[in-house]
């Protein structure tokens, strides 16, 4: 696969990575767009659905590419994942003023992604699979 072709098979978990990064360096109060789902650890929900998204698409990347076998696949998906939350946790310790690192969000970056990971199988024959 050349180069051309990868940025075509990754463009999905390149943009929404870049959307999740997006997110962890602005301030939280500009991004508090939706009041009306505003109820405790709502950031913890958003964490866990990007994440989710994130794996998923990452997940879809790598077995389009097929040059992997599946464990492989969940494996790069699992640790790319989680490494990169806990860099955007660095970012928002080191980077930012107005917002701080949180263990919790850790986790739900990472329940996001496990979560993915199961339910992939389920929906890889879908309708879905297109979208992803």
């Amino acid at each position: 696969m050349n180069k051309r072709d990868n940025i075509i098979n990754y463009w999905k978990p390149i943009l929404i990575s870049l959307l999740i990064l997006y997110g962890s360096i602005t301030s939280g109060k500009s991004l508090t767009i939706i009041s009306l789902f505003n109820f405790p650890y709502m950031d913890k929900v958003i964490h866990m659905f990007m994440y989710f998204i994130l794996s998923l698409t990452i997940l879809a990347s790598l077995i389009r590419s097929g040059k992997r076998k599946k464990m492989d696949h969940i494996i790069i998906t699992f640790v790319w994942v989680v490494s990169y939350g806990m860099l955007m946790e660095v970012f928002q310790f080191y980077l930012t003023q107005t917002r701080s690192a949180d263990i919790l969000d850790i986790l739900a970056n990472t329940t996001g992604c496990i979560l993915a990971i199961l339910i992939y199988h389920y929906i890889k024959n879908t309708w879905w699979k297109k979208i992803l």
